[in-house]
């Protein structure tokens, strides 16, 4: 098959294209994304022993959101029976949480031997999700807990947020 001359040109246009990327070598070490520098990875530094002893499944480990890195955050999710559970590390403030408009309904409490917060969402009007978050060195550590589309919601997201909290807290920075 004989390919005509415009189609021979596109394809040298892509090979130069194509080599001009790859001409330069480039030395050091890899470096993260920016904001990721410092940041607590619960993926990695909350061990799959604990996560076993609070009744979680190691294997159902995901990382990031659906696999995309987000910038200046680190995130971590396991699967429960009818419901996930999500930590989130990253650079903000609870100023910053309870600035946030699309937060709501912010109660003072206690996570394991921390201070910290309980909100949810402004559009959950079903308590389909609760987060609790506490303030650490790099910013703070936020815990989520949302219930999986059809399943029934069998217990409050509230009181399974805060029980996991209690128990994961000691694995958190300060």
């Amino acid at each position: 098959m004989r390919m005509s001359m415009g189609g021979r040109l596109l394809v040298a246009g892509i090979l130069v294209w194509a080599l001009v990327g790859c001409g330069s070598a480039v030395e050091g070490e890899a470096e993260p994304l920016s904001g990721h520098e410092g940041l607590f990875d619960p993926c990695t530094d909350i061990p799959d022993r604990a996560i076993e002893d609070v009744g979680l499944d190691p294997l159902t480990k995901e990382r990031d959101l659906v696999g995309v890195e987000e910038l200046g955050w680190k995130i971590c999710s396991w699967t429960g029976p009818w419901y996930f559970v999500v930590v989130l590390s990253n650079v903000y403030s609870l100023r910053d949480v309870r600035d946030n408009t699309d937060f709501t309904g912010f109660d003072d409490i206690q996570i394991g031997q921390r201070q910290g917060i309980q909100y949810s969402r402004v559009h959950d009007q079903v308590g389909a999700s609760c987060y609790i978050a506490t303030q650490v060195r790099q910013g703070s550590i936020w815990l989520r807990v949302s219930g999986m589309g059809l399943h029934p919601i069998e217990e409050s997201m509230c009181t399974l947020a805060t029980r996991y909290g209690a128990e994961l807290e000691t694995y958190w920075p300060r």
